[in-house]
């Protein structure tokens, strides 16, 4: 059988609400995921990397997130930080994904005097290119997809294999499924019904695996 590897945010993370990633797991692919919810880019893709150097997989699926995520190593001096916020008030994997918002003053002056846009790009971007030769080294098949609009500034983004026309948070409001969205806490992931349909895709335009495609189309039943 085939190995997956997949990280990315919530979009991905099958934590309390069901994702793609659930969708194929049920279906009965052998996916390792990586994802975490409210991650950056920065833990999406050191993940990546670092399970690719120790494993080898015949796939792997990238979902990035938006720019401008915070991950915070956790310890005894910020940890009163995550445990007050209203919203991002855990950790994953030693780390708070305190991700973009201003709901405390320490967020709003890390973006208002800390946070460089340009560095924040151009690290996602050289990390992707990594990524990118160690797949093509191994012989893995990458899929790289674009959870938010992100703007791309970089003309070293043109290297990288991606369909950048295609933005999964730009899809699901443009799909039926949208008016379905619960927004309570300012949720931003796409519902069960939208996930099935981005499973579909991500079979129809990446995976391609026999028999997958009559797999998923039995939970639109």
């Amino acid at each position: 059988m085939s190995k997956i590897l997949t990280s990315g945010c919530g979009i991905t993370f099958p934590g309390e609400k069901p994702t793609w990633v659930s969708v194929l797991k049920l279906c009965g692919l052998n996916i390792t995921d990586l994802s975490g919810p409210a991650i950056s880019n920065t833990l999406i893709l050191n993940q990546l990397i670092t399970e690719i150097h120790n494993q080898r997989y015949d796939y792997v699926i990238c979902q990035l997130t938006s720019k401008k995520k915070l991950d915070v190593e956790i310890n005894n001096e910020n940890k009163k930080y995550m445990t007050n916020d209203p919203i991002r008030n855990f950790s994953y994997k030693g780390f708070w994904p305190s991700s973009l918002s201003e709901d405390s003053d320490i967020k709003k002056m890390y973006y208002q005097y800390l946070y460089s846009p340009k560095l924040d790009e151009d690290d996602t971007i050289i990390k992707l290119l990594l990524l990118q030769n160690i797949c093509r080294s191994n012989r893995t098949e990458l899929l790289i997809m674009q959870g938010y609009k992100m703007n791309w500034q970089n003309d070293l983004v043109k290297n990288i294999k991606m369909d950048f026309d295609f933005v999964i948070q730009d899809d699901y409001k443009n799909s039926k499924w949208y008016e379905h969205h619960d927004f309570s806490n300012h949720n931003t992931v796409p519902n069960k019904f939208y996930q099935i349909d981005l499973a579909r895709h991500i079979n129809k335009n990446f995976l391609q695996l026999y028999g997958l495609g009559e797999k998923i189309d039995k939970f639109n039943v």
